[in-house]
């Protein structure tokens, strides 16, 4: 399947020690993501191309995300949250993710996006109820590293931070000083990570051509056509597909700014 070669059967650095290191040194494979690419190192070493090993991690990665999903929802004391868990884990959209072996960097990812948001909900709970403290400290720092974790498999995690924040207006219905603070590192290490990210695609994939021409404000309709689209595909995920046709963007049409300002 494609970038299945790219990544996994083609992919000379998975071959022996030293592409270990040249994984985290150099931009063997674009994007530089080198947590995902060493999670596929240790599974060339175990199992070679054997393509069951590297689905049955996906598989058991993505029942990991589904607990993990649980978890978080209970702590914040939702009583459908076996029901959104069940969901996430059993709903169609999630098919491409999993079964697909390139798409390990999705599951993945999301595992160390999901336990790094259960851990910073442990150090909220704990600064609290007992203000600061050791298991306080310690569950913000496996925050911060599991946060890291998770932008060196895939930087679309970046989003962390601001989830959390919006997890804190939800809750109480504002966000302090003292919400914003413990963030600063995360925001901070999303954004370095982030440009990281951006910088590679630029100058090492050549991220060029119609696909990237987009001005700031057809971005803005993409993403708010994109919100609804996602939206809907949650509700009725019919059909399924790799490729989805390219939407028409036009600036000029009126009707192009119904889906953002849907979300507005």
């Amino acid at each position: 399947v494609w970038d299945d070669d790219y990544n996994v059967t083609a992919n000379a650095a998975l071959r022996d020690a030293a592409g270990l290191g040249r994984i985290w040194t150099q931009v063997t494979v674009a994007p530089w993501y080198p947590l995902y690419h060493t999670v596929f190192w240790v599974g060339y070493q175990l199992w070679g191309l054997d393509a069951l090993g590297y689905h049955l991690l996906n598989v058991l990665l993505h029942g990991l995300n589904a607990i993990l999903v649980w978890r978080i929802l209970w702590r914040l004391e939702l009583h459908w949250a076996w029901f959104a868990a069940a969901l996430f884990a059993l709903h169609p959209v999630q098919v491409e993710s999993v079964a697909w072996i390139t798409e390990l960097k999705n599951v993945l990812s999301t595992t160390f996006y999901l336990a790094a948001m259960s851990c910073y909900l442990s150090y909220a709970g704990w600064q609290r109820s007992s203000g600061s403290s050791p298991a306080a400290g310690r569950a913000y720092g496996f925050a911060l590293f599991l946060f890291a974790c998770a932008l060196l498999t895939k930087t679309v995690t970046v989003t962390l931070p601001l989830a959390l924040l919006l997890l804190v207006w939800w809750k109480r219905g504002r966000i302090g000083r003292g919400d914003v603070l413990p963030l600063l590192p995360l925001f901070g290490l999303g954004l370095v990570l982030g440009l990281v990210t951006a910088l590679t695609e630029k100058y090492v994939v050549g991220a060029s051509g119609f696909a990237w021409s987009h001005d700031l404000i057809e971005r803005g309709l993409i993403a708010g056509r994109a919100f609804w689209f996602y939206a809907g595909k949650l509700l009725w995920p019919d059909p399924i597909l790799f490729v989805y046709p390219r939407w028409t963007i036009d600036r000029g049409l009126p009707g192009a700014y119904i889906y953002p300002a849907a979300v507005a």
